[in-house]
């Protein structure tokens, strides 16, 4: 163990959340300065860390949507999870989609690892952080009970927000059976069992928000409501990883950066490849490490197109549903268990022990009511900076040290992760890692890249301060 007047030199990092980002830039901090020199202090208001939302689950009903082979937490041990995997079942392979529980496990044993070889100290600190200001020695961070703690760097890794209250807001808040945290599982296991649901949006936190609502009981009505109906495809069996090329296809070097040459040409490669007996699914994984690129290509105008037109069904084709998952939901539809109504909820009002929402469906505007017991709002997390909920993200915006993205997707970095202020320039020593990167990277939600970034992240945390 370090000496006293070792550990009191010794450079802090701070880390503020402790979920997948979080944990894995701590694990690669502490992979790369084995000789010591670090003081890396990993705050989580949840506990136990390193699982984050989607891996705190204890329902191995909930799957990975990415199969084990792509799933390693290290971007230069590609085989690491599945090794893992192997001491736990020896049928799991590269293809088996795992259960988000094992994940979990995953993730915290990969951090014990780390920190037993290395040589600078991790120090697990339970506490919301409230605050963050420029210091003598680089930040001030203020917890929730009043305490401070100094650091020379601090990294942002706050992770999922909730989701925003959709229109009618004020009469879903009033009904008294409005869900608002669809991962708020004791939440949902308190709707009575024996009444319909509806879910707001038809994604994958609509689909976790089914599994569970439905794990008991294979008669509870569902309805699954969003603007355009549209359900998430699945994975393949033995399923292919994407392509390691930064190098634009062939087929979109040439076009110009719209929304509509980008969608026309990816829709006719699949064609293509579909007529010479391939699989779409290819195509849309070559693209993955591409798309940071084609992302900046794109102009803020016709980004915007494509977030209004193209996104939705952009996703559902990009971020597919693990086979089992997609298998018993298509098997919950054909028996009429589920029904998914395309269309906008205008009223919410209670009556006795339900509540009816009045929906008004896309393809005829006829009027559906819905008698449930509750609404829950799976709509997907909110990233703009307008509306953030956490008081720490509120006063950073506030105080002009970080700033929303035009399309409120999240904010504005730099080449080294580090926000762009209220002026357009980065504070030394304050970076951000997770899925508000969407904004600078587009792919930035999805273990395959987000490991990446956190292991870019660590390099530059790792250099001299001086530099």
């Amino acid at each position: 163990m370090a000496n006293a007047s070792a550990f009191q030199d010794a450079r802090v990092i701070a880390i503020v959340g402790a979920g997948f980002c979080g944990a894995v830039t701590a694990v690669n901090l502490l992979r790369r300065n084995g000789q010591g020199g670090l003081r890396i202090l990993l705050l989580e208001r949840q506990v136990p860390e390193a699982r984050g939302l989607a891996y705190r689950t204890w329902d191995d009903n909930l799957l990975l949507n990415v199969p084990a082979g792509n799933m390693s937490a290290l971007a230069e041990v590609p085989g690491h999870f599945v090794d893992f995997c192997a001491g736990i079942d020896p049928a799991f392979n590269p293809g088996s989609f795992i259960s988000r529980r094992i994940y979990g496990d995953y993730l915290r044993d990969t951090l014990e690892q780390a920190a037993r070889g290395s040589s600078s100290t991790l120090e697990r600190i339970h506490g919301e952080v409230f605050s963050l200001r420029p210091a003598a020695r680089g930040y001030e961070l203020g917890l929730a009970d009043g305490a401070t703690l100094p650091a020379d760097q601090v990294v942002l890794a706050l992770g999922h927000s909730q989701p925003r209250v959709p229109h009618p807001a004020e009469s879903l808040l009033a009904c008294g059976a409005y869900v608002g945290n669809p991962w708020d599982l004791a939440a949902l296991d308190r709707i009575d069992p024996g009444m319909p649901v509806a879910l707001l949006g038809t994604g994958h936190t609509a689909v976790d928000a089914l599994f569970r609502l439905t794990a008991g009981s294979d008669t509870r009505k569902v309805f699954m409501i969003s603007r355009r109906g549209l359900l998430t495809h699945g994975h393949r069996f033995t399923p292919k990883p994407p392509v390691a090329s930064a190098d634009f296809s062939l087929y979109l070097q040439t076009l110009n950066p719209t929304a509509r040459t980008f969608l026309r040409a990816l829709r006719a490669e699949a064609a293509r490849r579909m007529q010479a007996g391939g699989d779409w699914r290819d195509v849309i994984n070559e693209l993955r490490p591409q798309l940071p690129g084609l992302w900046a290509r794109l102009p803020a105008a016709e980004r915007g197109r494509f977030l209004a037109h193209v996104q939705p069904y952009w996703d559902i084709h990009r971020h597919r549903l693990a086979p089992a998952a997609h298998r018993r939901l298509a098997q919950m539809l054909q028996s009429g268990q589920v029904e998914v109504i395309a269309g906008r909820v205008f009223n919410c009002e209670r009556r006795g022990g339900e509540v009816v929402l009045a929906v008004r469906q896309r393809a005829r505007g006829a009027v559906k009511p819905l008698h449930v017991a509750a609404v829950v709002n799976c709509t997907g997390p909110d990233y703009d900076l307008n509306r953030a909920t956490s008081p720490l993200l509120r006063q950073l915006r506030d105080d002009g040290m970080v700033r929303r993205d035009t399309h409120g997707l999240g904010i504005d970095v730099d080449g080294q992760y580090r926000p762009l202020g209220a002026d357009g320039r980065p504070l030394p020593g304050l970076y951000y890692v997770g899925p508000m990167l969407k904004a600078q990277f587009w792919e930035a939600i999805a273990v395959p890249e987000l490991r990446g970034h956190c292991a870019r992240l660590a390099a530059f945390l790792g250099a001299p301060l001086a530099s």
